[in-house]
């Protein structure tokens, strides 16, 4: 694994050997938890056990350091999971050994700050790792035990630099990648490599995980991030299913475990129903050291609301008009885009035309887009599947001989973005949209753009006289 042996010489040597004999504390409802079974130990199973040890990633953490820092022999085994622990140890010697560890609420108190912020960060790898086991069960994976874990433990580096800042005075600054941590308490490879960044030839199983990791983290700041899609067609493609499923599942599990899970700091069910109306906080892009963070611009926070209010029109099947009404509004409010036009297939002949246009003076050529699509060019390439191009300096070169004929002469010679609607399988048509004036488009523009255009088609195809 050429990746975490470069990632071992950038690490943090200083923070990795602090914790590297440090006992963790453990949750106080743990400690409760423990404390009850402990009465009954007699009568209880290693897995009741592991059930209560797998809601605390610090006791999960702290067991796999013990057992497996423990004195090995040749036979010996890395114990991957907390069932095996038991076995070895016992159901009364385990619960005797972790009982005695201290209490976070305790070595917090008197920063009530730090402990709120510490249980969101355990709420949410709760959340990840309910998230990585269900499509890695989708895969019929063969460790589901693993992959759980390292989901569990992947903020215990978040966790442990709260704790050492509020606790120590002299506790190194910084922390250091959960895979890097992880080899310094020799905790099995099977756990640390599935945290670590895939390579190009990354089993699928490593990039399912870091991809749902990833997806987790992300939405915790909303779901209209670049990112997001580009996660989800990943994920579809380990999986071999669509983006709307993994979409679809990804919601249930959201809401699922914002309705069930015990300590739901920060997890109030309305979060995860994505794209209702509302103010939504704009993501926080990584600062450099000793910099403040940096605030990733978008536009206007107008832009959710008409996403949302397209996705909700798409979910109660509004009619096409609302809809195509509703991506004009994204476009041009959200977007700053001041031409759109959606040309759509003409039946009975193989050919787009101008359908709906925002923007567009009268007499602007535009509103007669009238393109074939007999000949090969880049409008029927666009066709073939739901795909998008931006039109710009960098790409103007390669792509202007691919225009249809007589393209330029009817929609001027912007720099626009394009993409091909579709209902279902089937293809519609095509969104256009550019600015006048010298206004160039950035990379932003293009992602929110292509965003728009997968909810509309979404939206489309929700309606019951589309769908058919």
């Amino acid at each position: 694994m050429e990746n975490l042996a470069q990632t071992a010489a950038k690490s943090n040597v200083a923070w990795l050997a602090y914790w590297a004999r440090r006992g963790l504390p453990i949750l106080q409802s743990s400690k409760e938890q423990l404390l009850v079974a402990l009465r009954r130990a007699d009568r209880l199973h290693p897995s009741d056990l592991a059930d209560i040890v797998l809601k605390d990633p610090l006791l999960t953490a702290q067991a796999l350091r013990y057992i497996n820092q423990r004195q090995k022999n040749s036979l010996s085994a890395d114990i991957t999971t907390i069932n095996g622990i038991v076995m070895l140890m016992g159901v009364a010697p385990f619960i005797e050994h972790f009982i005695k560890m201290p209490i976070l609420e305790d070595v917090l108190q008197g920063h009530p700050r730090s402990i709120a912020r510490i249980h969101k960060l355990i709420g949410d790898s709760r959340f990840m790792a309910k998230m990585a086991r269900e499509f890695a069960g989708e895969r019929y994976d063969a460790h589901l035990d693993e992959i759980f874990i390292s989901a569990l433990l992947s903020r215990i580096p978040e966790v442990l630099e709260l704790l050492a800042h509020d606790t120590d005075a002299t506790a190194p600054h910084g922390r250091d990648h959960a895979h890097a941590l992880f080899a310094a308490w020799s905790l099995p490879h099977a756990l640390s490599v599935l945290l670590a960044e895939p390579e190009a030839d990354a089993l699928p199983r490593q990039v399912l995980q870091h991809a749902t990791l990833r997806l987790a983290t992300l939405l915790d700041r909303g779901w209209w991030q670049p990112e997001v899609a580009k996660l989800l067609q990943q994920m579809a493609e380990v999986l071999n299913t669509s983006v709307d499923d993994v979409w679809q599942r990804t919601n249930r599990l959201m809401l699922f475990y914002a309705r069930n899970e015990p300590q739901k700091q920060g997890w109030p069910a309305a979060r995860w129903l994505p794209m209702l109306p509302g103010e939504w906080p704009l993501p926080v892009a990584p600062a450099p050291a000793l910099a403040a963070p940096v605030e990733v611009k978008v536009e206007k926070d107008i832009l959710a609301e008409r996403m949302q209010a397209l996705h909700l029109a798409g979910a109660q099947g509004a009619p096409a008009n609302q809809i195509m009404t509703l991506a004009v509004r994204a476009l041009a409010e959200g977007l700053g885009m001041q031409r759109i036009l959606f040309a759509l297939l003409v039946a009975g002949e193989n050919a787009i035309k101008a359908r709906f246009a925002h923007g567009l003076d009268a007499a602007d050529p535009a509103r007669q887009l009238h393109i074939k699509l007999d000949e090969t060019h880049l409008l029927t390439r666009l066709m073939l599947k739901q795909q998008s191009i931006w039109f710009n300096p960098s790409n103007a070169a390669s792509l202007e001989p691919m225009l249809p004929v007589g393209f330029r002469e009817q929609v001027g010679h912007n720099d626009f973005c394009a993409m091909s609607i579709f209902v279902g399988d089937k293809a519609v048509g095509i969104i256009y949209a550019d600015r006048q004036g010298g206004d160039s488009l950035a990379e932003t523009h293009y992602q929110h753009f292509k965003q728009i255009g997968l909810l509309t088609s979404r939206a489309l195809s929700h309606h019951p006289a589309q769908s058919r």
